[in-house]
């Protein structure tokens, strides 16, 4: 190559057609302005989405969670972004030129990008929201996702910010300069939050986010309801078109949930409450699955942090005493049991449900005739349909189990930094990556965990196939795979598909193999 490469459009759907890891120029929605809705009115409603679980925190530098990023992705977008093929495309981005080295990303924005609080947006706000997230007391998923980029190896949870490879020359242009080349630059800043723009002007809640839409929010009800409605005149995108007013509700019960259906006051209903699909739904609705990729998994997390699963033998134990078709068949018929220990692995033979193993083990370990641990699981997620069978089964064996629920920021709190042994987790990894699933798995040398949970376990073996060192090419993924057999901080026990609830007589609802299911409605059929 003889100079920089510079991605402009035409050359950018070139070469989207040689790789599904290229960039083309494509935008997922339009921006455009629109006036404000008063915050007494409960707007018009033709799109009713009932979201499982309670209303997660409008916190655009926290740790993943697929639930809030459906939010953040109909309010605002970043440099670039994932269409549903996996292709990455220029957002908010007009074009993007590389150094020869690759370690130079310039990105020129589009003119006259404007917020949906009519502010103008410029290259200080993508800045902004970079480095919003480093440092972090309570994860360390930005500074793994952002660790190429110069100095970010040197920031330290508490102290102030080193000098960072990320420069604004202009307005409209934002400069990366990286220590080392980073493969998957580009899908980390299509990760929502990561390089999304918000206004200064919005609030610490989503009801004064402020960023560029599709969607603004145009009232809300702070912890039950949200409005939606789109910055400019609504997208269609072939059988499906944006709804001109979206209504969220958030916390229902199966119950409250089949109460609006009979009433036909929910279109969409995702991520499912616990127990939503254990009764025959109403006339007029039903459930429907994709595949997930990255790929979601329930999670056994043993934390190596505290005793007793610190010891391995008490984490051989606990997964000598699981009947794994009892929980594959709990989590529903579209949860599969083959998976393995990591991406890109072969399907592994998981340790089997086993009485002598178990007693084996305690010998070894010195556990004594019986032992006790905590178990915390999301009271509103999947985990909570598989929790009291698993208690049950460990105590045929001795092995005492505390089961306690937790939502909202309190299992996030728990699952980051609490202080109990056991974590059922729904796991996705941040990027279709092993590097990404492992960066879960192993504990930075210093500091707070990457993703949404903690393992405890700290080691390092993996840090190329992390990213904390220079790694080029991605790591081995059945060489990994043996060393978590050996270890067994975390046990997957299924892989699940997106699932959700829908009418009936409708084309089956977009989903995003990252993301999940996506708030559009179908194309009003022509009057004859």
């Amino acid at each position: 190559m003889d100079g920089p490469t510079r991605f402009t459009a035409s050359a950018l759907r070139r070469a989207n057609a040689r790789s599904r890891f290229a960039i083309v120029v494509a935008s997922a929605f339009a921006i455009a302005t629109a006036g404000c809705a008063q915050h007494h009115l409960a707007p018009v409603t033709n799109l009713s989405w009932a979201l499982g679980g309670s209303e997660p925190p409008f916190d655009p530098e926290g740790p993943p969670d697929v639930r809030r990023w459906a939010l953040e992705r109909l309010l605002t977008r970043g440099l670039v972004d994932e269409e549903r093929d996996g292709a990455i495309v220029p957002a908010a981005a007009e074009s993007i030129l590389v150094s020869d080295d690759s370690l130079t990303w310039t990105f020129r924005l589009k003119s006259g990008l404007v917020f949906s609080d009519g502010t103008p947006c410029r290259s200080a706000d993508f800045a902004r929201e970079l480095t919003g997230g480093l440092g972090r007391a309570d994860h360390a998923t930005r500074s793994w996702t952002l660790a190429a980029v110069r100095g970010v190896d040197a920031v330290r949870v508490g102290k102030p910010l080193p000098a960072l490879g990320i420069e604004t020359p202009d307005d409209r242009t934002l400069v990366l300069r990286l220590v080392r080349q980073d493969r998957l630059l580009l899908r980390k800043l299509a990760m929502p939050g990561v390089s999304d723009a918000w206004s200064t002007g919005s609030g610490a809640t989503w009801k004064g986010a402020r960023g560029l839409g599709p969607f603004r929010v145009a009232a809300a009800d702070s912890g039950r309801r949200m409005w939606l409605v789109p910055v400019g005149k609504p997208q269609t995108f072939g059988a499906w078109v944006e709804p001109e007013t979206t209504l969220i509700r958030f916390g229902l019960t199966p119950a409250r949930v089949r109460a609006l259906q009979r009433n036909h006051a929910v279109d969409l209903v995702w991520p499912l409450p616990v127990g939503m699909l254990d009764q025959a739904l109403p006339d007029g609705f039903r459930s429907a699955t994709a595949p997930a990729r990255p790929r979601r998994l329930m999670l056994l997390v043993m934390r190596a942090d505290l005793p007793p699963t610190s010891k391995l033998a008490a984490r051989q134990a606990l997964a000598h005493g699981i009947n794994r078709d009892d929980v594959v068949r709990l989590l529903g018929q579209d949860a599969d049991r083959r998976t393995s220990w990591i991406v890109g692995a072969g399907p592994a033979d998981f340790p089997t449900l086993d009485g002598g193993q178990i007693q084996l083990w305690m010998d070894r370990g010195k556990l004594g005739r019986s032992f006790h641990v905590d178990l915390a699981f999301r009271g509103d997620g999947e985990g909570a349909s598989i929790a009291r069978t698993m208690q049950g089964d460990w105590s045929r064996y001795s092995i005492y189990i505390e089961p306690t629920p937790m939502r909202g920021e309190r299992w996030t709190e728990e699952a980051l930094n609490g202080s109990t042994h056991l974590l059922l987790v729904e796991s996705q990894a941040p990027l279709d990556d092993v590097s990404a699933e492992l960066a879960q798995l192993v504990m930075p040398l210093r500091g707070p965990a990457v993703g949404t949970w903690r393992s405890g376990w700290r080691t390092r073996e993996f840090d190329a196939a992390i990213g904390w060192k220079a790694a080029v090419a991605p790591p081995d993924p059945e060489v990994i795979a043996q060393r978590l057999e050996q270890e067994l901080v975390a046990l997957p026990l299924a892989e699940l598909p997106w699932a959700w609830i829908q009418r009936e007589g409708t084309p089956d609802v977009p989903v995003h193999p990252h993301f999940g299911p996506e708030c559009l409605i179908p194309v009003p059929a022509k009057a004859p």
